[in-house]
């Protein structure tokens, strides 16, 4: 996984930035339901056990409004999608268990994607956490844009 950039993780973390740093300061979730999503969150329910800073944040990308048809059509589609990122703030707060009592949850709608690295720049996080999907260079289009813009150091969790 060198070659590509990115640090693979096996369900838990090696506990922040580096040994010698201590627990990362400022940690992100991006939670997406699944497997490695829940693995994703035990990894940042451990950093928050030994002090760091949680916040979890699911995306709700949404459409935008046709040319046609006097521009409808997207609104009930948005509030849907908007909807189902609700719930799955609900299902990571369920996995988080007790470490849910002190971690942030948000909703980032963006069109046609949420403005993530801008909003993890803004918020100065030290470690985003992402789910690891396969087949995907590099961590996917979310991970590598994440390295390129922000400082902070991203793991994919597997």
């Amino acid at each position: 996984m060198s070659g590509l950039g990115g640090t693979l993780v096996r369900g838990t973390t090696d506990g922040g930035l580096n040994a010698a740093a201590g627990p990362a300061a400022r940690v992100l979730v991006v939670f997406e339901p699944g497997r490695t999503g829940a693995a994703a969150l035990r990894a940042a329910a451990e950093l928050a056990e030994a002090g760091s800073e949680l916040s979890v944040v699911t995306l709700a990308p949404q459409a935008r409004p046709l040319r046609c048809c006097a521009g409808g059509a997207a609104g009930p589609y948005n509030c849907a999608v908007r909807a189902e990122a609700e719930v799955e703030l609900r299902q990571a707060r369920n996995i988080l268990g007790s470490a849910a009592r002190r971690a942030t949850f948000t909703v980032l709608a963006g069109c046609p994607d949420p403005p993530l690295t801008a909003w993890v720049a803004e918020h100065a996080f030290d470690l985003v956490l992402l789910p690891f999907h396969r087949l995907t260079f590099g961590g996917g289009r979310l991970a590598r844009e994440l390295r390129r813009a922000t400082t902070a150091e991203v793991r994919l969790v597997k």
